[in-house]
């Protein structure tokens, strides 16, 4: 069975990744501090680059016996796959995003973006995920409704054993990830829509690095601190390293901002002046 403190962990997990995010972003969308455009342009681009194109290419290549050979490789495969190629479908998607708001590349529009982005992220792959732990776990509880369902046994034992692999802990932890994830794609968002503004492309090629090191970085970290303590004491260690850098990435987003607008009154007063 499952204990009732993993329940609680998803539920807690739920809320924190499904609707306190819809909730903050009316809120910020009703008192104007974000921009719907960008705002939804963000949520594309993650739509986009993950959902409909790396996700399904990955699930495409894992089928083939030269990439599974590949994934051997595990610190290699973990850069490439797990880190650079997250960075060039992301990051690529933010740059045709911002090349196509040409009228929206405020510091305000930056940040709808860059949230956009973080949350579609945060609802989708943990916020639903949460929703189909909770009724997996009133399944297993209700044998008359597993049945009306069609839930035999052998799948039944299957969904336990996958549940029960998981601790109140490890979900919990999940939640400050997807906090550090989301500050670092603010952060990520803010190079890009520089690359754009200042018409400098290394901006960009540096936000597809810092994407490979933000991503492979936490399960390189988090594989070698498991050959020195135990799992659990590895997973602690590793989300604080990631809030730390989420916390430098927010730091260097919010700098930004006085740069961001000096740039704007720039470009006003060029085309007035024209």
């Amino acid at each position: 069975m499952i204990s009732n403190a993993l329940i609680l962990s998803f539920g807690v997990s739920l809320v924190c990744t499904l609707i306190l995010p819809v909730v903050l972003l009316a809120v910020l969308l009703i008192t104007r501090k974000l921009n719907p455009l960008p705002l939804l342009a963000g949520f594309a681009s993650f739509f986009i680059s993950q959902i409909l194109l790396r996700i399904p290419l990955l699930q495409v290549l894992g089928t083939q016996s030269w990439f599974a050979a590949f994934a051997t490789h595990t610190v290699v495969y973990v850069i490439v796959v797990g880190g650079l190629s997250a960075g060039l479908f992301e990051e690529t998607a933010r740059l045709v995003g911002a090349k196509l708001l040409k009228q929206h590349r405020t510091y305000k529009d930056m940040i709808s973006f860059g949230l956009g982005h973080g949350l579609c992220e945060m609802i989708l792959l943990v916020g639903l995920g949460q929703v189909n732990n909770l009724l997996f776990c009133m399944i297993l509880q209700d044998p008359q409704l597993a049945a009306s369902l069609g839930f035999g046994n052998d799948l039944l034992q299957a969904v336990n054993q996958q549940l029960a692999a998981a601790s109140p802990a490890m979900v919990c932890l999940g939640i400050l990830e997807r906090v550090s994830a989301v500050m670092y794609h603010v952060f990520a968002t803010c190079l890009v829509f520089l690359a754009v503004k200042r018409r400098r492309p290394a901006l960009y090629l540096a936000a597809i690095l810092a994407h490979t090191v933000f991503n492979a970085g936490v399960s390189l970290v988090l594989m070698g601190l498991s050959c020195v303590v135990n799992s659990t004491v590895a997973s602690v260690l590793t989300e604080l390293v990631l809030l730390a850098a989420g916390l430098a990435c927010t730091a260097f987003t919010l700098g930004q901002r006085s740069r961001f607008d000096a740039l704007e009154t720039f470009a006003q007063t060029s085309v007035n002046e024209s």
